[in-house]
């Protein structure tokens, strides 16, 4: 894909800075960043009212600056889990219920009411707020954009690369999912529990038919 591509900082020929004035530059770099007017219809800027959000552990923050995709993803693995629930309910015996919920993380939903309070609970934003190392991986160093101007990679200066898309509204949003594994390794659990416990249902429930199934045999035998 034919991109354009943007230099986020300045030429390499600036003089070696100690580790402490790189971060004293950077702190100042932020801090301008969030005294500024930052416009979402801008790429750059939409990514730095991401990264502002993500630096203050602010997940409702990061929530909102992500894109459909990413929001339907986490709407999706939270159905999941309701869907588990449902199934442990319905076809596990009662006693079974309290150690299938747990085994399977269907009992996540005792705190989790939303895919929005998933998200936060898998990515921890609490914990990424004033982090060293969160905001030297964040920060940009280079943007491609592609022909259109419909999407963008943010390619930061440890190269951990941040897919953005232009929607509907004009305004340009953050795609977690194409960003990198993290997301689906972060939800490996989840689906292979699913899998699990899709089969043991499938198991109690051809046991059950079986079952049935004897039963009229032997009522149709002693009526002969």
């Amino acid at each position: 894909m034919n991109r354009n591509h943007r230099d986020l900082t300045a030429p390499s020929a600036r003089p070696s800075l100690t580790a402490t004035a790189i971060l004293l530059v950077i702190a100042i770099v932020f801090g301008a960043a969030c005294s500024s007017e930052l416009d979402p219809s801008d790429p750059e800027d939409a990514f730095e009212l991401f990264r502002i959000a993500l630096l203050e552990g602010d997940g409702d923050g990061v929530w909102e600056r992500t894109d459909e995709t990413t929001r339907q993803y986490f709407l999706d693995r939270h159905a999941s889990l309701e869907h588990m629930d449902e199934l442990i309910e319905r076809y596990l015996p009662s006693v079974d219920h309290q150690l299938a919920r747990s085994r399977s993380g269907a009992e996540l939903l005792d705190e989790l009411d939303s895919p929005e309070d998933l998200f936060d609970h898998v990515f921890q934003f609490e914990a990424m707020a004033d982090n060293d190392a969160v905001r030297l991986g964040s920060d940009p160093r280079q943007i491609q954009m592609n022909e259109e101007e419909t999407s963008a990679v943010i390619l930061t200066r440890t190269e951990q690369e941040f897919v953005l898309v232009l929607q509907d509204d004009e305004q340009w949003y953050v795609n977690l999912v194409d960003s990198g594994d993290f997301v689906d390794e972060a939800f490996a659990w989840l689906e292979q529990n699913a899998d699990a416990l899709a089969q043991t249902v499938e198991d109690l429930i051809e046991e059950e038919q079986q079952h049935r199934e004897s039963i009229i045999a032997d009522l149709l035998n002693r009526e002969e």
